[in-house]
């Protein structure tokens, strides 16, 4: 009795280095690929233009690489319903044998709907295989051994892109997948100067057109939003991946700190892992196949290069050890990680938020990087910690009150980075050191010139850098707003509600508990010896 498998895509718009994908078409007979955008997707409180804008254009790359793998044969299905109603509308069509997918760490509306489809299948007979596809485990995780896990897993073989004879949209399926009526854009006509925060197409790729746009779901960029975000296909990364180690990552570690630098030497690679046009072991792999043939090149900077490829590959790790506390812990979307802080209560003022959210702090190096990632859709990762330091040590702002609305703001979003990173950043695992981002130095140390500031600040740009750094805080300059709240003042007391809490009596134990859990088992950096001066005869 033939086979056939529904390949139900999520977040892995790519060929190459697919284990869902491979194992579909290796275990069954036919295989039918495709993608669901939900509708309860698309009005979820924290998705954006951005996120419809990178599927959009991560499937458009991924269909027209199976047509050039297939010479125009292979198509994508697609369908705008919800999952349940879709599986039920092919299955009434044609039964299929199984659903395949890549097991997903989502937030908790993937969570619930995941559990629908397990319990949709098994009412129904039909296997639903999910794989591995990142260095997150799933099951009982032994916090001792993850590493060594993790670094099986991504020195594991690489998968090639398989032989695609067997995939194909069912007869039976063609007008239940069929793809929407091509729909009217507005086409581009405010060209803005070229400037460093715009992806250039030779570094990080171009957009593909396509039979999916966000305008089919009443999304659209904006003219000056569509000149900065990234694209996003299986060709971009390729693009942006070859360009970071030939070029871009030699001053990686240096350049990722400031805003000004950022976009060009990080890696750029979070938008494709996070929407799976790449796979996170093939960055890996290539990237420590070019680290070890530096060691013994005659290249003049090899060292500079292979300390800066080491610095990135060490970020791959931290990536998943940051998403494995979603995986093991689903329910930090809604309570801190650290019991300690469950009974946190925080002023949460609207005030303070609208204040934040726009970029109207007060606060230079704030409010640039939040109208900056309206624009882009990417911030570095320095510039993310200030601006949670700022929402919660100084404006008292709860993770769970900026969880949704910062998420909008990155076309990289992906739910275990962002929600590890908030709580880490707001206090709330307690086993890390409460690191608060003073926004007036990190203006002073990574923006000197105000370069970025006057980018994405216009009311300032007839003060100069000095001006800025110098003013009265409790003053506005022009039509820029004075500080909304006395930083200092603010982050003594936020520090000493998280103290309170965490060092009530028991509250060790259970930070312990939090520790043995979710803690990395990487020991701390040894510090360096400091070098003795030899003493003389005289000393």
């Amino acid at each position: 009795m033939a086979t056939h498998a529904i390949y139900w895509l999520k977040r892995d718009f790519r060929l190459a280095d697919n284990p869902a994908l491979t194992a579909a078409i290796s275990g069954y007979d036919t295989v039918t690929p495709l993608f669901i955008l939900e509708p309860s997707a698309l009005v979820a409180a924290e998705t954006s233009v951005f996120h419809v804008h990178a599927q959009c254009d991560a499937f458009n790359g991924l269909t027209r690489h199976l047509r050039e793998r297939q010479n125009g044969e292979a198509q994508l299905g697609f369908s705008h319903r919800e999952v349940i109603e879709t599986l039920d509308l092919l299955y009434a069509a044609k039964p299929f044998t199984a659903l395949v997918s890549h097991f997903e760490t989502g937030n908790n509306r993937t969570y619930d709907r995941d559990k629908a489809v397990s319990k949709w299948c098994q009412e129904r007979g039909v296997t639903w295989e999910e794989h591995q596809q990142t260095g997150v485990l799933r099951g009982p995780v032994d916090r001792d051994k993850r590493h060594k896990d993790w670094e099986q897993f991504y020195r594991g073989e690489l998968l090639p892109i398989p032989d695609l004879q067997n995939v194909k949209i069912l007869d039976e399926y063609k007008l239940l997948l069929a793809l929407p009526a091509p729909v009217k854009t507005q086409k581009l006509t405010q060209t803005l100067p070229v400037d460093k925060w715009m992806p250039k197409v030779e570094l990080f790729g171009d957009a593909h057109d396509g039979p999916l746009v966000p305008e089919h779901f009443n999304f659209a960029l904006s003219q000056v939003q569509r000149q900065y975000v990234q694209p996003v296909s299986e060709q971009s990364a390729e693009t942006t991946l070859r360009s970071f180690h030939r070029e871009r990552a030699l001053d990686y570690s240096k350049g990722m700190s400031s805003p000004n630098t950022a976009f060009y030497r990080c890696s750029r690679l979070s938008v494709h892992l996070a929407w799976g046009t790449i796979s996170g072991r093939t960055v890996y792999q290539r990237t420590q196949t070019y680290y070890e043939s530096l060691k013994d090149s005659d290249l003049e900077n090899a060292g500079t290069w292979r300390k800066n490829l080491r610095s990135f590959l060490s970020r791959l790790h931290w990536r998943d050890h940051f998403s494995q506390r979603l995986e093991t812990e689903v329910e930090m979307e809604h309570r801190p990680l650290n019991p300690n802080f469950w009974d946190l209560q925080l002023e949460n003022s609207d005030e303070l938020f609208q204040a934040w959210i726009t970029g109207r702090t007060g606060f230079v190096m704030v409010d640039a990087c939040i109208r900056c990632m309206a624009v882009t859709g990417y911030i570095n990762f320095r510039m993310r910690a200030m601006l949670t330091s700022t929402a919660a040590h100084m404006l008292h702002l709860d993770f769970r009150r900026i969880d949704k609305p910062m998420a909008q703001l990155y076309t990289d979003y992906e739910p275990g980075i962002h929600l590890a990173q908030l709580q880490m950043q707001a206090g709330m695992v307690g086993i890390n050191t409460l690191r608060t981002y003073s926004p007036e130095k990190q203006f002073t140390d990574h923006d000197p010139d105000a370069e970025f500031v006057h980018r994405w600040i216009p009311e300032l740009r007839d003060y100069t850098a000095k001006e800025i750094a110098k003013r009265d805080l409790t003053v506005g300059l022009g039509e820029y707003p004075p500080a909304v709240v006395d930083r200092t003042e603010r982050v003594k007391a936020y520090r000493k509600i998280i103290g309170d809490l965490k060092f009530q009596p028991g509250g060790r134990e259970i930070t312990e508990k939090v520790f043995a859990k979710h803690g990395s088992r990487k020991g701390p950096r040894k510090p360096r010896k400091k070098k003795v001066a030899k003493a003389t005869a005289t000393s």
